[in-house]
């Protein structure tokens, strides 16, 4: 069975159902950062004043942090979209890693800073 040629509408669903999966990751991000931004209000309003105020900072600078690194990651994939949609049309793709490169470190980073406030909170 041979492989089905390429065709540009095909390449182009292809560049697109991609692009949705980077954008579906971004708002996963934020959205996590988000949920950590508010934790630690929310442990700030059920704790009083046992709660250190270290806790609360953390958990916003954490959440800010990775709200704005899932805003840099659309940017990068939209700038990566546009790209191969002018590379299908002009039948010169070429495709690069550097959006999986800063999804990779975004990863990295968010666990690193994730990890770094638990132990500051616990």
């Amino acid at each position: 069975m041979s492989p089905t040629p390429s065709t540009p509408i095909r390449d182009h669903l292809a560049n697109e159902r991609t692009f949705l999966a980077w954008t579906r990751t971004a708002i996963t991000i934020m959205a996590l950062g988000f949920v950590v931004a508010k934790f630690g209000i929310l442990l700030r309003e059920l704790g009083g004043a046992n709660v250190h105020e270290l806790t609360v900072r953390a958990g916003a600078v954490v959440g800010i942090l990775l709200v704005v690194s899932g805003l840099v990651l659309t940017g990068l994939a939209l700038r990566r979209f546009l790209l191969l949609r002018r590379g299908i049309e002009s039948g010169s793709e070429a495709y690069t890693v550097q959006l999986d490169i800063v999804l990779g470190a975004t990863v990295g980073v968010a666990g690193a800073l994730l990890a770094a406030y638990l132990l500051i909170t616990t």
